[in-house]
């Protein structure tokens, strides 16, 4: 088959949330399909990523746009009633690229990876199209507008407003859709009575493999320690940091004076750097193996209060042995409980105390590790992305099928 992917962000590294998903996808599409990608990076540097992408798919085209072309494009959806967050991602040359090339070439199927990205759709598409939304994108709106001042709540609830609308639009319109979680298609509106069919296709979880002789020297100096894992700009993970840090630490260090919190992210915003001046709490902001921390970490702790989707670095941490103490909402799809090592609480006093359950409980390291080879199998994404695959061939051979029919007709 040919397929036309596109996607917000350029998807290599595959180091964050936004990136991972569409990194397996695309690396488990081209090895049986011809894929053309098409996305934009955010700078020169990003976007020179792209030549190892360039050795998976058969076409590239990475566009860099900048900071201030994203906001003033986001400024003028604003003022024309669209979402600000798709005018992030507009571009008249990404869009003629787009028209060039599906003149050139007859798809089997255009993937749009993300509801931002269903802009550069002209309906009726000449060919189906398949619409992985990922989040709930409004859903994750309103819950910014929830906890914000008078006027972010107005942007806020606008944009939860506008962007419900256009997923809307697609879902009515795509041949199938997908979403990452249940809960995320039930907010999307999938199976309602007004909605539209959607697939649940999780992510997965890819583990590398350890070093022989791993250097633990680092982490003798910080333990015991309790991880927070993230990109510390992204406001959810910010919010949780500083939830933890100065409402939960304080009650954990009750019991466990010795313990440490140890933030690791890039790009801390102003927020979180200040809680180094926390007694216990450190803040790593760059590191080159994120999973050296899960399996060195005495528990991680992800008190998500603003939550979407499926969190990648909580199904990371479970699956190397190393326990989580997560809430409520941040926990659904990803299919783990307590004997698995997946911990829920939701107010800080609670927390608190599940954090402490772990921390005294000698034998549940060990445990865990032992049974992580069958929590990986679980959490592998070779099923999702069968699933996946599967549904994208239904739908070219759905459309072949139709089309063939209309020919006979006339």
């Amino acid at each position: 088959m040919q397929i036309l992917y596109m996607t917000h962000r350029l998807p290599y590294p595959p180091d964050k949330g936004e990136r991972i998903r569409a990194f397996y996808q695309l690396r488990h599409l081209t090895a049986r399909h011809e894929v053309d990608l098409f996305c934009f990076a955010d700078s020169r540097a990003h976007a020179e990523n792209q030549r190892f992408l360039q050795g998976m798919c058969r076409n590239v085209y990475a566009e860099i746009l900048g900071t201030p072309v994203r906001i003033q494009h986001a400024i003028g959806n604003l003022v024309t009633g669209r979402p600000m967050s798709f005018g992030f991602f507009r571009s008249q040359q990404f869009h003629r690229e787009i028209r060039r090339a599906l003149n050139r070439c007859s798809y089997d199927v255009i993937f749009v990876s993300c509801s931002s990205m269903g802009q550069y759709i002209a309906w009726p598409a000449p060919a189906p199209v398949v619409i992985d939304f990922v989040d709930a994108d409004s859903h994750k709106f309103r819950q910014y507008a929830a906890g914000s001042s008078l006027f972010r709540r107005w942007l806020y609830t606008r944009e939860a407003r506008t962007v419900a609308v256009a997923e809307q639009s697609l879902g009515r319109q795509a041949a199938a859709s997908i979403a990452i979680s249940g809960r995320d298609a039930r907010e999307l509106g999938g199976g309602g009575p007004t909605g539209f069919p959607i697939e649940i296709l999780p992510n997965g979880v890819h583990v590398p493999n350890v070093a022989d002789a791993e250097d633990q020297s680092e982490f003798r100096e910080m333990k015991p320690f309790a991880l927070f894992l993230g990109t510390m700009n992204y406001p959810p993970n910010s919010d949780a940091a500083v939830y933890f840090a100065r409402e939960i630490f304080p009650l954990v260090r009750k019991t466990e004076p010795r313990l440490r919190f140890v933030i690791v992210g890039r790009h801390p915003d102003r927020r979180v750097r200040e809680l180094a001046a926390i007694p216990g709490v450190l803040i790593k902001e760059a590191v080159p193996d994120a999973f050296r921390y899960f399996r060195n970490a005495d528990v991680t702790v992800a008190p998500f209060r603003i939550s979407q989707g499926f969190h990648n670095k909580i199904a990371e941490s479970v699956a190397v042995g190393t326990p989580v103490v997560t809430t409520s909402r941040a926990m659904e799809g990803i299919g783990l409980s307590e004997r698995d090592g997946l911990f829920v609480a939701d107010s800080p006093d609670d927390f608190a105390q599940k954090v402490v359950l772990v921390l005294k409980d000698p034998g549940l390291r060990d445990r865990l590790r032992q049974k992580a080879s069958s929590v990986q199998q679980r959490l592998s994404w070779d099923i999702s992305l069968s699933k996946l695959e599967q549904l994208i061939v239904q739908v070219a051979v759905r459309n072949s099928r139709l089309s063939r029919e209309l020919v006979v007709e006339h």
